[in-house]
C-alpha cells in the first residue's frame, strides 16, 4: 500500500505513520494493537485515515465519480484502459465479468476494506470512550463513522444491488457491522436499506446536539484560529447535514409513500440551512468555481489532485483523444440541450468544457470540472483538491422527485434551472407532468417529471458519478449514450465478485 501523504485542509498535524499502519490491516487478520486507540490523537488519526482512503482513483477520486460510474451512464464516447493500453467504447462497458472484472472487484474490495476499518473504529470508540475527553469528540466521531458506514453501503447497494423498485426482496450485498472474519450473509435490498437507515438515524441523534455546525468555517474569520481544528471544515466530514442529506437520498430511493414524504422533509431541512450552503446563481470570470464549492454538503480532499487526474485520463490541459475521457460533440449538445433551453445554461460553458471542433462540424468535448488552476489562485480557499460527494442541488431534485403536488415539484426543479442561467421563458410546466413523456426523443417510457429531473442530473452532475444511479432506480430502458439496444436488469446490476468471501463478507 502506498504511504499516506495527504494533508487535511485544517492545520492539524497527523500521525501519518500510525494511520497508514492501521489502514494496512486486512479484514481477515486479527484486530490491530490497542495502542492505536489509547489516546484521542490515535482516534483522530484513525478517523482521518478513513476519509483519506476514500480519495483514490479506484473510489471517489476516480471510478465512483468522473470515471466508471459516468462511463456506465453513457457520458463518454470513449475512455482509457490503463492496464491494456487500449481505448474502450461504450458497447463493452457492461462487461462486468471480463473486460471490467478487475475494476469491479477492486471497487468492491476497497469499499469493504474501508467499512472494516470503520467497524473497528466503532468498536473501539465505545470500548475506549473514556480517552475521548474533549467535549463533543465521542458523539461527533461516532456519528461520523456511522454515517460513513451507511454512505458506503448505500453506494454498494446502488451499484451491486438489483433495480430496487422492481426487486426490493432480491439479494443485494452484505451489511458489515463488525470487524471480524465471520461470514456475513448477503441481504436483500430492502434489508440493506433498513440497515442503512438504522445507522443514519443513530448518526443523526448523535450529531444533532453535538455536531459543531457553526464550524463550516470561513477561513478569513478571526475566530477561525481559536476553534478546535479537528472539528472545523465540516463540509469535509460526515456532518449533521450530510447525514440528513443521506436520509433524503435513501428515503427517495426507497420510494414508498411515507418514504417520499420523509425524503422531502429531510431535503427541505438541508435546503433551509442557508447559513452553511449557498446555491450558485451565476458563473463569471470573477466568481468561477466549477465544482460549486459553496454548495458542498459533504466531500473529500485529494492531495495533488491535478497529478492524479492527469494520470487517470482527465488531464485538464490535454485535448489528446487517446487515453482520455471524452464526449462526442453530438452527445454534449444533446445532454445540454444547446438547441433549446440550454443555450443560456452556464454549466456547459468553456470554463466547464473544452470543445474541439472538426472540419466536418463534428468534434469532441473534454470536461474541465476539476481544473485546479482557477481554484488555487483565490485569496480565500475555494475548493482546491476537493471532490464533492453531496451537493445542494440534489436536495432540490429529491423534492422535485418526491413531492406529491406537481407545482411543488416543478418549482424545485425550476429553482436550479433558473440559477444555472436557463431562461424563465423555458420554465418547466406541469401540463402532463406525471403522464408518459410522449414528446421525448430519448425515452418515451418515463413520465415528463422523471425525464426532466434526469436531464438535470446529467447537466449538473457531469463527472460526479450520480447519473447512473438515477437511471437505474428508474429502470431506464435507453438513454443517450447507453451503447446497447435496450438496458436490462443484467446491465444495471453489477455482479458480485466470485471471491467475495475472501474479504470476510460471505461464504457462498
Amino acid at each position: 500500500m502506498k504511504h499516506i501523504i495527504y494533508i487535511l485542509l485544517t492545520t492539524m498535524v497527523l500521525g501519518l505513520v500510525s494511520c497508514s499502519d492501521w489502514l494496512d490491516v486486512s479484514p481477515k487478520t486479527s484486530i490491530p494493537a490497542d495502542k492505536q486507540f489509547e489516546s484521542e490523537s490515535g482516534f483522530k488519526d484513525a478517523l482521518t485515515g478513513i476519509y483519506l482512503k476514500l480519495g483514490t482513483r479506484e473510489l471517489y477520486a476516480g471510478d465512483l465519480t468522473y470515471g466508471y460510474l459516468d462511463e456506465l451512464a453513457g457520458l463518454y464516447t470513449n475512455y482509457p484502459g490503463y492496464n491494456t493500453n487500449t481505448v474502450f467504447n461504450q458497447s463493452i462497458v457492461f462487461d462486468y465479468e471480463n473486460q471490467f472484472l478487475s475494476k469491479k472487484n477492486g471497487i468492491y474490495a476497497d469499499m469493504y476494506t474501508i467499512i472494516a476499518n470503520i467497524n473497528n473504529f466503532l468498536e473501539y470508540v465505545d470500548k475506549n470512550k473514556d480517552v475521548l475527553v474533549t467535549e463533543r469528540f465521542y458523539e461527533t466521531m461516532k456519528g461520523e463513522a456511522l454515517g460513513l458506514r451507511a454512505f458506503l453501503h448505500f453506494d454498494l447497494l446502488r451499484l451491486f444491488g438489483p433495480v430496487y423498485k422492481k426487486n426490493p426482496a432480491s439479494e443485494a450485498i452484505p451489511y458489515r457491522t463488525a470487524f471480524n472474519k465471520d461470514a456475513t450473509p448477503i441481504l436483500s435490498a430492502d434489508e440493506v436499506v433498513n440497515a442503512i437507515l438504522k445507522d443514519l438515524n443513530e448518526a443523526e441523534k448523535l450529531l444533532k446536539e453535538n455536531d459543531p455546525c457553526d464550524f463550516f468555517t470561513d477561513h478569513e474569520n478571526e475566530a477561525y484560529k481559536d476553534k478546535n481544528h479537528f472539528l472545523v471544515n465540516r463540509e469535509f466530514r460526515m456532518n449533521l447535514y450530510a447525514v440528513k442529506a443521506m436520509l433524503a437520498r435513501v428515503y427517495c430511493y426507497k420510494g414508498d409513500v411515507e418514504s417520499r414524504k420523509l425524503a422531502v422533509e429531510y431535503a427541505r431541512e438541508v435546503i433551509g440551512a442557508s447559513k452553511y450552503f449557498t446555491l450558485y446563481k451565476s458563473q463569471t470570470a470573477a466568481n468561477y468555481n466549477s465544482i460549486r464549492y459553496a454548495e458542498q454538503i459533504f466531500g473529500i480532499t485529494v492531495n495533488e489532485f491535478s497529478n492524479l487526474l492527469s494520470d487517470n485520463g482527465m488531464d485538464m490541459e490535454s485535448v489528446n483523444t487517446e487515453y482520455h475521457f471524452m464526449t462526442s460533440k453530438e452527445n454534449y449538445e444533446l445532454f445540454y440541450e444547446t438547441e433549446g433551453a440550454g443555450n443560456t445554461d452556464w454549466r456547459r460553458l468553456a470554463v466547464m468544457f473544452t470543445v474541439v471542433n472538426s472540419s466536418d462540424g463534428s468534434g469532441v468535448v473534454f470536461s474541465r470540472k476539476y481544473n485546479q488552476k482557477p481554484l488555487t489562485v483565490s485569496y480565500n480557499y475555494s475548493g482546491a483538491n476537493a471532490v464533492p460527494l453531496i451537493r445542494l442541488p440534489e436536495m432540490y431534485y429529491i423534492v422535485a422527485e418526491c413531492a406529491t403536488i406537481p407545482s411543488e415539484s416543478a418549482e424545485a426543479l425550476n429553482t436550479i434551472r433558473f440559477a444555472r442561467g436557463i431562461s424563465y421563458n423555458d420554465e418547466i410546466l406541469t401540463d402532463g407532468y406525471d403522464n408518459v413523456d410522449a414528446a421525448s426523443e430519448e425515452n418515451k417510457q418515463q413520465t415528463k417529471r422523471v425525464n426532466e429531473i434526469m436531464k438535470e442530473y446529467r447537466k449538473e452532475y457531469f463527472a460526479e458519478g450520480q447519473l447512473f444511479y438515477f437511471l437505474k432506480v428508474h429502470d431506464y430502458s435507453t438513454y443517450y449514450g447507453c451503447g446497447v439496444e435496450a438496458m436490462t436488469d443484467a446491465h444495471y446490476q453489477v455482479t458480485l465478485p466470485d471471491n467475495e468471501y475472501i474479504f470476510g463478507n460471505n461464504s457462498k
